[in-house]
């Protein structure tokens, strides 16, 4: 059948260009001439250097994605380049669910190359300096290469990582506070609670969301900016401003420990009070005139005081995650708890203790179902993904806590918490000091930050539980299988007082401070021979 469909094609084509030779193969479709190699799990892979060239994900790319002919040709096949010459010179449509697929296909090869060089700590380093004179104390991230930055002298910086070009800055926040001795003051307990004996001053917390920058300082409140530059081409120019827009009064005289936008543009704090709240950003712009400057004739916007939502909590929230995927946020406090929170109506519904410090950090990590639950899909059962609660503390240790996620693929609100009073939820080893900061890169893996001045990067697996008789392995009367997270390697040379990471929406960067006056980029897209474990 194959032969009399390549001979009717031959034949059509040398109709319609009798003056062209055809090249042809006799090589029969299911031919292996072209397939990709199929690699094994990838925790049993060796690759050799040559093998790794020939298949690397950039060199597909290119072939698929970037050849003038069609997509799902390479470039050394004849008879589908010549073929499809003919097809992108007629009327007729390219098979774009093909063309679809090859472009799945190709960022999937894109997602393991990165995920393999995280596993082998393959991570060229890059500092990026943003002053003589000032440190950086806190990093937050939207989009790749901009990043913003709080420093010690509470100023805030926005910087190209890219061309390691700082384009704007701002005094924003006061760099200290002097407490007087014996006096028992709210402000001084916060940072105390916040940073330990290890305060290295400045910014408390910033995020980023498009061209709108929130961030809070020691004295209280939060403090709104616009980020305004002349955009040409779809590329911003090497000089913007950040422009204030003002603050929220009715948070003047709070702290606010953490900030987060969700996407439907609603910026969420919380708060060294207990509460956690959510206010609308739709309309926090300024008015510009032609010639790109504030218009003198034009006022600000002033939002509503009143929070969308507002929920109390039973001690003071240290650090907060909004997780959209389910719908819910969850709060590290300062009486050792994870707490959750509905992102629908705010409201807190269940909490767990954990520690008998405070917590200090926490995210939602998604990763491989360890409950065998599964979804149905088009009629189709499947397994979905599980999710955690990674929770760290004052002390340095960590605890994951699994989430029960039904058959529907929401979490159970009645009985969130996958755990028993015997379940071990601490993974080791600990951080020496506070656990400042943690982030995801990808499913089933993230990113740990303490006052011991490293970044420890850590996998979650999935692994079969067997029952032990008589110290003989025997298989499991209901087969089960739990997540277990190892730490694959610790990145070391920061700073003690190293505050915060986060990682490209690509999953490849890793920002984060920690380098006094630098901002510290690793880059896991290349990999290469370097060894990035160290500064």
């Amino acid at each position: 059948m194959w032969m009399l469909c390549r001979t009717l094609l031959i034949a059509a084509f040398q109709a319609l260009h009798p003056s062209r030779l055809l090249v042809t193969s006799f090589a029969p479709p299911f031919a292996v001439k072209h397939a990709l190699p199929v690699q094994p799990s990838f925790a049993s892979r060796k690759y050799e250097k040559d093998e790794e060239t020939k298949y690397s994900p950039d060199l597909i790319a290119n072939e698929i994605l970037q050849n003038d002919a069609d997509p799902a040709c390479f470039v050394d096949d004849d008879d589908c380049l010549a073929i499809s010459s003919h097809s992108s010179s007629s009327s007729l449509p390219r098979d774009s669910a093909l063309s679809q697929s090859l472009q799945r296909r190709s960022q999937s090869l894109l997602k393991e190359k990165n995920l393999r060089n995280w596993m082998r700590g393959r991570c060229p380093t890059t500092k990026v300096s943003i002053s003589r004179s000032d440190a950086v104390r806190r990093v937050c991230m939207d989009q790749y290469p901009i990043v913003a930055c709080g420093s010690a002298s509470g100023s805030i910086y926005l910087v190209d990582l890219e061309k390691q070009t700082v384009l704007a800055s701002e005094e924003a926040h006061i760099p200290m506070q002097t407490f007087e001795t014996g006096r028992t003051d709210m402000k001084k307990q916060a940072m105390e609670e916040l940073y330990g004996k290890l305060d290295g001053g400045g910014v408390i917390s910033l995020a980023i969301r498009e061209n709108i920058l929130a961030s809070s300082g020691r004295e209280g409140g939060v403090k709104l900016w616009k980020i305004q530059s002349t955009c040409r081409h779809g590329q911003f120019d090497d000089q913007m401003q950040i422009v204030s827009l003002g603050s929220l009064k009715a948070l003047q005289n709070t702290i606010v420990t953490s900030i987060k936008f969700d996407s439907n543009s609603l910026l969420w704090v919380s708060c060294f009070d207990g509460t956690v709240r959510s206010y609308d950003i739709s309309d926090w712009q300024y008015k510009y005139d032609d010639h790109n400057q504030p218009d003198s004739s034009q006022k600000k916007m002033v939002p509503s005081t009143k929070p969308v939502h507002q929920t109390d909590f039973t001690a003071s929230v240290l650090d907060m995650h909004l997780c959209e995927e389910l719908n819910i946020g969850v709060c590290a406090t300062s009486d050792g708890s994870a707490a959750l929170f509905s992102l629908e109506d705010g409201q807190f519904f269940v909490g767990i203790m954990l520690f008998e410090v405070a917590a200090r950090s926490v995210t939602i990590v998604k990763h491989d179902n360890e409950g065998g639950l599964s979804v149905d899909m088009d009629g189709r059962t499947q397994f979905g993904p599980g999710y955690s609660v990674l929770c760290g503390s004052m002390d340095g240790t960590i605890h994951r806590i699994s989430l029960n996620i039904g058959q529907s693929g929401k979490l159970d609100m009645n009985d969130p918490f996958a755990v028993t009073d015997e379940t071990e939820t601490a993974i080791r080893p600990r951080h020496v000091g506070p656990v400042m900061c943690l982030t995801s890169s990808s499913d089933g893996m993230f990113v740990s930050g303490g006052q011991d001045g490293t970044l420890r990067v850590w996998i979650m697996e999935i692994e079969a539980n067997q029952t032990y008789v008589h110290g003989v392995s025997e298989q499991p009367l209901q087969p089960q299988s739990m997540v277990k997270c190892t730490c694959v390697y610790a990145l070391t040379g920061y700073k003690l007082w190293l505050g915060s990471a986060c990682i490209s929406p690509t999953g490849d960067r890793l920002v984060s401070d920690g380098g006094e006056n630098n901002i510290i980029v690793r880059d896991f897209s290349e990999g290469g021979s370097h060894d990035g474990t160290t500064l």
